[in-house]
Parts: structure tokens; sequence; C-alpha cells
């Protein structure tokens, strides 16, 4: 699987960064904000330098940036707390760093929903605007108070709980109205936009929306527009991401398996001009699939005791060759998560 990202990567120009499996520990203290991770392993080197294991690729790939544009993808383990415990799960990502237009938006929106798509067939990209969310809650003045509870209601699609603070005269019921309509909203992109053009009240709304236009237009293109669902209770991590967001979703699993988004203020924090938007896809959540889409092998073949194994090994060679995995097992053997053909002649 690894290997078809990789070739993924490479065909839209991405070139593979490799870092080393420390990182100086200032890199995460001086950018907790970004980190989202509160506790980090960390040791003292040799030389008397404090350490850590990498909990994140993306702060290292902008450290090595010297201002200037790049694409790159990724495939590293990071060590990160899970459920009160640290674990070493194997990241897939990709990062564009430069100028940052519509098209380099929209070029790195296709590649996650076509890694979702080496997965899946039912995969479900889910895309927001936190500018667009910021610029509505602007709009409508509120005071820091409310506005850090409409945004926890919206990320729950929480519709009681906005009514709540009408009641209580925190919203007007017009503002309630709006936001209820915000949160209702999961359409494909062009549609959605389309739809939530009526709030927007606002030069800088406008402008997000037309830019969110011009992306889904190119999507069109890459013939992805309608696998995109424009869903703006993505609100997470507004004082990371300045722009578009996106989660990857597939069946039988409850928790994004891909996130990604616009985070021009990383770079600019450390003095670098250049805008950049990127994705990583947890790899160590694929084992958690109740779909049954992911196996050893494509080909599984079964054998008895009176098997002819010389042929049985040159049928197998046959099918490697023609490029499909194979995995041979004993019949009777305890069940396999491979699945494919069972050759009847191969037990003969």
């Amino acid at each position: 699987m690894q290997e078809r990202l990789n070739r993924l990567y490479e065909q839209y120009g991405y070139r593979k960064f490799k870092m080393s499996r420390f990182e100086d520990y200032d890199l995460y203290a001086q950018n907790r904000d970004f980190l989202r991770q509160d506790r980090i392993i960390t040791f003292t080197d040799a030389d008397g330098a404090l350490k850590a294991l990498k909990p994140d690729i993306t702060l290292s790939i902008m450290k090595s940036n010297g201002g200037d544009s790049e694409k790159v993808y990724y495939n590293e383990n990071v060590c990160r707390e899970v459920g009160g415990a640290f674990r070493e799960i194997l990241q897939v990502g990709v990062e564009s760093v430069g100028q940052i237009d519509p098209y380099a938006e929209a070029e790195v929106i296709a590649l996650a929903a076509r890694s979702l798509e080496q997965l899946s067939p039912k995969y479900v990209l889910a895309l927001s605007d936190v500018s667009f969310v910021g610029s509505l809650l602007d709009q409508m003045g509120l005071s820091a108070p409310v506005r850090g509870k409409v945004l926890g209601l919206i990320a729950r699609k929480n519709l009681p709980g906005l009514c709540v603070l009408a009641e209580r005269g925190e919203l007007t019921g017009e503002q309630a109205d709006g936001l209820r309509e915000l949160v209702e909203l999961y359409a494909p992109l062009k549609e959605g936009i389309g739809r939530v053009g009526r709030l927007a009240k606002s030069n800088a709304a406008w402008e997000t929306l037309r830019q969110l236009s011009l992306t889904a237009g190119l999507l069109e293109s890459f013939g992805l527009e309608e696998r995109v669902r424009l869903d703006f209770s993505l609100v997470n991590s507004m004082d990371y991401y300045n722009g578009v967001i996106f989660q990857g979703f597939l069946p039988g699993l409850h928790t994004p398996v891909l996130s990604g988004g616009r985070y021009d203020n990383l770079p600019r924090k450390m003095g670098k001009q250049v805008g950049a938007i990127g994705f990583a896809l947890s790899m160590g959540l694929l084992e958690e699939r109740a779909d049954g889409g992911r196996f050893d092998a494509d080909v599984l073949l079964t054998y008895g005791p009176d098997a002819e194994l010389a042929g049985l090994a040159a049928f197998a060679e046959a099918l490697r060759a023609s490029g499909r995995s194979v995995r041979c097992e004993r019949a009777g053997a305890p069940p396999s998560s491979a699945v494919g053909l069972s050759c009847a002649t191969a037990a003969a």
C-alpha cells in the first residue's frame, strides 16, 4: 500500500522527505500551539542536547524548508500518546509549500481523495473552511466566551445547544437560525457553496466563497468534485489552520483516517514568507477497519496434503509475474486475513 501511495505522489511531482528518528526538543517546545500534543518523549543525547522522539513530521519539513517552493511526501513513524499510552504510528503524508493558489489547494485535496480511493472506493472526504466560519462569527460580533461555546456546538453538530444560547440571549434568533443552517449543511462542494452564500454578509466571507468556488471547479476537472462534501462542522484547530481543512473517512471506522488543511501561520512564525497545505494519513488506524478491505495478498492459494507442490509453485509464480501478490497456505491452517482465489487445481 505504501508503495502504491508513493507512486501516486510521485506522479504529481512530489519528492520523498526523509528525516531522522529524533529531533531537537526545542522545535516542539517553541511550536506547542501547532503541535497539538501535550506529552513528548525526550532524552539527553551524548553531547548533552535534549532530543525528542518525533511526534510530528510537518514541523520538521517546515524547519528544513529554506523559504522556497517544494512538494514532498513522507512515510514516517511518529510517537504519540493514544489512550494514555505512547504508541508508534505510521503516517503517510503530503506537504505543498510555496505560493498556495487555488490550483495548489485543489491538487493536495485531490491527492487526499486519491489516497483514500486506494484504500476503499466508499471513502468520504469532508471539507470546510475555517476562515469562512470565522468571518460569519465576526459578522455576529460575539464575545470571546460565546464564540468559544458556538464553535464547540458547531463541532458537535449540536443544534439544541444553539437554541439554548438563543433562549439565554447569548445569540439572537437570526444568528441561531443562520448557525443551524451552517451546521446542517452537508452537500457536494459546488452545491454547498451555492447554498451557503446567503449567510455571507462581509467581503471576507464572500472572498472565501470565491476561492472555494475556484477550488471546486478545479476538483471537477480532477473528476472529484462529487466526492468532496462541504461540511462546516469541521472547525477543529482553528489556531493551527487558516483556510480549507478536510478529513477523510473509510467504512467501518468512526474516526477520520486522514486530516489536513491550509496552515500558513506555521511557516510565517518560522520567518518564511510562504504558504503551506498538506495532510497526513494514519496507516495504523487501517488495522482497525471492520469492512474487510485490507488483505495480506491479492490471491490466496490453498492446497491439501496430496497437492502437486511443484505445480503449485509454478502456478503461484505465474500469478506473481502478472503483478498480483500471492499467499500459499496449507488447507486447514488457522483463518487468515488474506482473501482471493482458492485454486482447486492446486489442491489436486
